[in-house]
C-alpha cells in the first residue's frame, strides 16, 4: 500500500510541476499579447491558448492542493467534534468527493475521446485539435481523483494524510 501511495504522491508532484510550467506559459502568452497590442498588433492564438492553459492549470493543481492542504476547507463544525467523529466525517466526505470527481473524469474522458475520434478542431484560426488541451484537463481531474483516494486511504488507516508545508526544504515527497 505504501508503494501505491508514494506513486500517487509522485504523480501529484508531476501534475503540480506541469501546472507551474503552464502558469509561466500563460504569463508569457499574455505579456506577448500586451506588447503586440502596444504596437497596434495582435496574435490570434494568445487568447485561445491562454484559455486552454487556465483550464489545465485549474485541473492539474486541484489534486496537489488536496495533498498539501491548501484547498478551501470549512472546519467550523469538525473543530468542535471529537477526533474519531472528525475522522469518520472526513473519510465519508472524501468518499462523496471520489464519486463526484469520478463523474467528472468520466465526462472528460468521453469528451476527449470524442474529440480525438472525430478529429474536432478549434474554430479559431489555429485549428488546434481539441483533444490536446482536453487531455491535460482530463489528466488533472484524474490526478484529483487519485489524490482524494490517497487521502481517504491515509485518513482511514491513521497515516499522515496532509503535507502542510510540503514545499519547505527537506520535505517528504
Amino acid at each position: 500500500m505504501t508503494g501505491f501511495l508514494t506513486f500517487i504522491d509522485r504523480m501529484s508532484r508531476l501534475a503540480e510541476l506541469v501546472a507551474v510550467a503552464l502558469i509561466f506559459g500563460y504569463c508569457t502568452l499574455m505579456l506577448t499579447e500586451v506588447v503586440a497590442r502596444a504596437q497596434a498588433q495582435s496574435f490570434s492564438f494568445t487568447w485561445e491558448y491562454s484559455q486552454y492553459a487556465m483550464a489545465a492549470i485549474f485541473a492539474l493543481a486541484s489534486g496537489p492542493a488536496i495533498r498539501t492542504a491548501v484547498h478551501v476547507r470549512i472546519t467550523l463544525v469538525t473543530e468542535k467534534l471529537p477526533a474519531a467523529a472528525t475522522k469518520r466525517i472526513d473519510v465519508f466526505a472524501n468518499l462523496v468527493a471520489l464519486v463526484i470527481v469520478a463523474a467528472i473524469v468520466y465526462t472528460m474522458w468521453t469528451k476527449t475521446s470524442a474529440s480525438f475520434e472525430r478529429n474536432i478542431l478549434a474554430t479559431s484560426v489555429t485549428k488546434t485539435p481539441l483533444w490536446i488541451p482536453q487531455l491535460f484537463v482530463l489528466w488533472g481531474f484524474a490526478q484529483l481523483w487519485l489524490d482524494l483516494l490517497a487521502r481517504m486511504i491515509r485518513r482511514a488507516t491513521d497515516r499522515t494524510y496532509e503535507w502542510r508545508g510540503a514545499d519547505k526544504e527537506n520535505a517528504d515527497v
